[in-house]
């Protein structure tokens, strides 16, 4: 296939990715670690957590029914109606252990502090200059309580991946899409800007069968700044924060060369 020259799109790379919840929720289906690391924490917290980058309720849905409680934050409209209506199907007395409020993940405040605050899977890398990481630091210190602690968790950056040929279109597989309900055939292709240390991934989808009502194409943005561990310990360190674990997967195993993602567990310095 031909390599087409996309620009970045900063604004659908934050959004693009969220604008059908069936679909999101069908390519994360079987993510399951993420959501068992947090929820054991959510539900061994016993009070309110704060969750940034709720999104659908994926993993608070779930931790809400094993007993948490949720307060969740997200940008996007579309996913917080869709967690609103996936709460109704959770057991009344549960219900009202979930609340959701949209807001911007840089700039909040809810006149309290929590003492545990989650930024969970790579939201944080939506955060793509110094000033928007340095906005939601300042948010997190503000609304963490003293003793309190905020866990994110970051791809680590995969130097093969990112250095592979700029806008090459590699194709992928045949699927039915959840929303469609009719085969579509998947292609990708990314960029990265070593500068801004963004990587700008488009995600292509050609329909494979006739169809009435389902388009012929469709192409998702997606954006993420990468964040390197040394460089991500001092944005930290520098924003009042110490990194008190770091683990390499959701197992709680170590954060080695090896790993796919660094997860942090944070408190105030």
């Amino acid at each position: 296939m031909s390599a087409a020259r996309p620009p970045f799109d900063l604004e659908a790379g934050s959004s693009d990715f969220y604008r059908d919840p069936t679909y999101y929720e069908y390519e994360f289906k079987d993510r399951a670690d993420d959501t068992r690391f947090y929820i054991d924490r959510y539900v061994a917290h016993e009070e309110q957590v704060l969750e940034l980058g709720v999104g659908a309720g994926r993993i608070a849905l779930k931790a809400v029914r094993k007993g948490a409680q949720v307060l969740g934050l997200d940008i996007t409209q579309n996913m917080l109606v869709e967690a609103a209506a996936r709460r109704e199907k959770l057991p009344k007395a549960r219900q009202k252990h979930l609340q959701l409020v949209r807001g911007d993940m840089r700039r909040f405040a809810f006149g309290r502090q929590f003492g545990l605050i989650t930024c969970p899977f790579n939201a944080f890398q939506h955060l793509y200059t110094r000033p928007d990481i340095e906005a939601c630091l300042a948010s997190v210190a503000a609304s963490l309580a003293p003793d309190g602690r905020f866990i994110l968790d970051v791809l680590v950056p995969d130097l093969e991946y990112l250095t592979r040929p700029a806008f090459k279109r590699y194709p992928g597989v045949r699927f039915k899409h959840p929303t469609h309900n009719i085969d579509y055939l998947y292609s990708e292709q990314s960029a990265y800007d070593a500068v801004a240390q963004i990587n700008q991934m488009w995600f292509h989808y050609d329909r494979a069968e006739p169809s009435k009502t389902a388009p012929a194409y469709d192409c998702i943005q997606l954006s993420h700044r990468c964040f390197f561990p040394q460089e991500l310990e001092m944005l930290l360190h520098y924003n009042g924060f110490a990194i008190e674990e770091a683990f390499g997967d959701f197992q709680s195993g170590p954060l080695t060369p090896d790993s796919d993602s660094q997860i942090l567990v944070c408190k105030r310095r």
